[in-house]
């Protein structure tokens, strides 16, 4: 399982995981053309076939972008479109299920390449993982009435969800050489991933390609909201103004560092913006009549969606606070996502994450935005390094230190956490003999998970984010 046939030509890997329990892991594998030069601000292109082996042992670099404190270091480049693969079969008929994950970031910034997303605990749960980097921000949302007029679709705008959708057709063509079954594909995401993720679900560009999703403490319908073609191509005129270009062919030859300084001084990065509001200037998914012929709202609201077996998924403590990210106005989205499903004839599943590691909570802790990615991922010991960044979420959602101290608790929650989600990747359903039943979400009875130890029911989703 170390060299795979893709439709391109042949790729290498390389071997992670414990003794007797090998997991492959193969990076930087091309899925469309580098968009670069001309290609800038176009939908994503075939990537090109190559000779020989290619060796996909690097992950690729990241699309430009601000880089956070809490952020792993990474070359930046245009030339950002791969994916990686983890997988634990040791042959391609293993037919196993398929996770996608789409990073958070908002939509301005993030990487598939990060370590925790990347490791070999979550695979060995019986699943082949598939990590997504993208084009972000002005790379990814940039629109201006030039780029409308040369598009044959009158579109411009949603090139980052035009990636993903591109990497979705590259996990249905070769993933089966991969040990998965592209017949069984699960996408998932955090924050602007759930953002992601209901995004796919909104576009008839992507039906097909995925048969169940995850949505963790994001949708677009209540966070990263869609802005007009009119609204997006007054920001791309001035946006050429800061640039002091005119025409498309002095835009695209701008070099990207000087693109990315212009956009970092019109858009506010996302740290600085105030919580539930809106900036100015900012770039936006656009309902462009093609890749959204309306809303997310809308579609889900319609049924005009590509309906699934769904999870919905939020953080207690990002609903009630304190935290960096407050957002209760995510649940009754989250309600009517569910409902849409169902009226498609699908389950939909709820939960509430609220574990918090013990010394944390005794301190005042909740659970912060983005904590659950630990567990989700088998994070449980710090080997990825991304607790240290859970620690700085940790100092605004009422924990007193940023020392991490892990202990028993944390593997059992974890691993809870992954055989759930890869139970929910094999069968559309959730629940695990001997460690929960987990029911459909009605209205009628509105249950949930609740994540905690122990695991347990509750009922309530409905009304878990408000005030008492």
């Amino acid at each position: 399982m170390q060299v795979i046939k893709t439709d391109k030509g042949y790729v290498s890997g390389t071997v992670i995981g414990l003794p007797g329990q090998e997991t492959y892991i193969f990076r930087g594998i091309p899925y469309a053309a580098p968009p670069v030069g001309d290609l800038r601000w176009r939908p994503p292109q075939p990537a090109r076939s190559w000779e020989g082996i290619k060796e996909c042992t690097r992950f690729s670099d990241i699309c430009p972008q601000s880089v956070s404190p809490n952020m792993p270091p990474g070359q930046m480049s245009e030339d950002c479109l791969y994916l990686n693969v983890v997988t634990p079969a040791h042959k391609p008929t293993a037919e196993l299920p398929v996770m996608v994950w789409l990073h958070g970031g908002g939509y301005s910034m993030g990487s598939g390449n990060d370590a925790i997303w990347n490791g070999y605990r979550l695979p060995q749960n019986g699943v082949v993982m598939v990590t997504v980097t993208q084009r972000l921000n002005v790379f990814g949302l940039a629109g201006h009435p030039e780029l409308t007029k040369e598009s044959l679709n009158h579109s411009c705008g949603n090139y980052l969800f035009l990636d993903l959708i591109a990497a979705l057709q590259w996990v249905q063509k070769n993933i089966a050489g991969f040990g998965g079954d592209p017949n069984n594909v699960t996408i998932f995401g955090e924050s602007g991933g759930g953002a992601k993720v209901s995004m796919m679900m909104a576009t008839p560009l992507a039906k097909g390609l995925f048969h169940r999703s995850i949505c963790e403490s994001g949708t677009a319908t209540a966070i990263l909201k869609n802005k007009s073609l009119q609204q997006i191509e007054s920001n791309g005129v001035k946006f050429f103004e800061m640039l002091r270009v005119k025409t498309l062919a002095e835009a695209r030859k701008v070099p990207w560092q000087d693109v990315l300084k212009a956009n970092q001084i019109l858009e506010p990065p996302m740290a600085a913006r105030q919580p539930g509001t809106e900036p100015e200037f900012f770039w936006a998914p656009v309902n462009d009549g093609w890749m959204l012929p309306s809303s997310p709202e809308e579609a889900f609201d319609s049924g005009n969606i590509n309906a699934v077996p769904l999870i919905t998924f939020a953080c207690l403590g990002e609903l009630t606070g304190p935290g960096p990210l407050i957002m209760p106005q995510i649940i009754p989205e989250y309600v009517k996502m569910l409902e849409a499903v169902e009226k498609k004839g699908y389950a939909g599943y709820a939960c509430i994450f609220d574990f918090v590691p013990e010394y944390w909570r005794k301190e005042g802790g909740v659970s912060a935005h983005s904590t659950e990615l630990t567990y989700v991922f088998g994070d449980w010991d710090n080997s990825s390094g991304w607790w240290n960044s859970i620690a700085m979420f940790m100092q605004t959602s009422g924990a007193k230190t940023n020392e991490v101290r892990l202990g028993k608790s944390e593997k059992f929650i974890s691993e809870a956490m992954m055989k759930i989600w890869a139970q929910f990747a094999k069968t559309g359903k959730p629940s695990v003999k001997g460690l929960i039943d987990w029911p459909v979400y009605t209205t009628s009875e509105d249950k949930y998970l609740y994540i905690n130890e122990p695991l347990q029911i509750k009922p309530g989703f409905s009304r878990v984010a408000q005030k008492k």
